[in-house]
């Protein structure tokens, strides 16, 4: 048996490490392959598109061998559950919804106040770059959201439990925001209250449906849709780009609304919003799979049944009773007399 594969929490952490080992390796190779195709403004769609490639193979070949899966993408989340209470689609468009929903939560306070001042650009390169940087946005979420709550983090949770597994995704999280420029306190917070509400998506539906919605709704709506910078990136506003101005807890500065502490009270309300609408998803997938049991039994062939008018006749024919003969009455012996 070899080190990474059979059952045990050990060989479970054994095989999460050797996941993020290979998803290290994966970045840096799908960055020299979309460099060398000189894309140019596509560079970041072909680079995210080819990592997207090489997660599903290597995860899955990490759980056709180690983990004896039959379906590795379906184990992973990424196919049709056949027991889901809600297709794929639609729990993407359940995560897109809320998605959208809590940004417009986190904008509407900066349009309130009169602190946003937005510039179009409606030129037909503006328009093609826009549907440049949705797709880029779309690949980039499914290929973060299969190595936060893929197969890494599936392993891990084998490993350690749910609730461990869930408040390590946070820690990772903000550790890694923390270490992007101008992110500060708050920024920090807001990245462990995204992973808490992404990682509770999956626990919910045990797919990466919902979360991959919501994950690239926020993105969009944030970045193309409303102009806001992404963590101080500004690539993805090709349409409009929009500047706030306001208290920092409000607008977050130049790192954009993600660095405000109004994002992180907006992703926590966010959190019960998400626990109220998987309820009836959550609940069928806590539900236990029942599975046939017992003794086998052939059941032959049934003779087959009389015809209803036969049926009727039969029990309507009077039937005979033979009435057993009486028996003669024993002779008087001798010496009696007849009275």
């Amino acid at each position: 048996m070899s080190m990474f594969s059979g059952p045990g929490r050990t060989r479970a952490l054994l095989r999460m490490v050797l996941a993020i080992a290979f998803f290290v390796v994966a970045q840096s190779v799908a960055a020299q392959a979309a460099r060398g195709f000189r894309a140019g403004e596509g560079d970041s769609l072909l680079r995210n598109l080819f990592l997207l490639f090489l997660e599903a193979v290597g995860f899955g070949a990490m759980g056709l061998l180690f983990d004896r899966q039959r379906q590795p993408l379906r184990a992973m989340g990424l196919l049709r559950q056949p027991d889901a209470e809600a297709g794929a689609l639609r729990q993407f468009a359940m995560g897109a919804a809320l998605g959208w929903g809590l940004v417009a939560a986190l904008v509407l306070p900066l349009a309130i106040t009169g602190g946003l001042y937005v510039h179009l650009w409606l030129t037909p390169h503006a328009f093609l770059l826009c549907c440049v940087q949705l797709a880029t946005l779309a690949v980039a979420a499914l290929a973060n959201e299969m190595v936060f709550r893929g197969y890494p983090f599936q392993r891990l949770m084998e490993a350690a439990g749910p609730f461990s597994a869930t408040l390590l995704a946070c820690v990772v999280f903000g550790w890694l925001r923390s270490e992007t420029p101008d992110a500060g306190t708050a920024g920090i917070w807001v990245s462990v209250a995204a992973a808490l509400l992404l990682t509770l998506a999956y626990l919910r539906t045990r797919a990466l449906w919902l979360p991959w919605g919501l994950h690239f709704a926020w993105l969009a709506s944030l970045s193309v849709l409303f102009g806001l910078p992404l963590a101080g990136n500004t690539d993805s506003s090709t349409l409009i780009q929009t500047n706030a101005y306001g208290p920092h807890w409000l607008t977050g500065g130049d790192y954009g609304p993600e660095g405000g502490w109004l994002a992180f009270w907006v992703l926590m309300a966010g959190v019960l919003v998400l626990l109220r609408m998987t309820r009836q998803i959550a609940w069928r997938m806590q539900q236990p799979v029942l599975h046939p049991a017992g003794i086998a039994v052939e059941i032959g062939q049934h003779p087959p049944m009389a015809a209803p008018a036969a049926a009727e006749k039969e029990a309507a024919a009077p039937s005979l009773v033979q009435i057993a003969p009486v028996a003669a009455p024993p002779e008087a012996s001798a010496g009696q007399r007849p009275r």
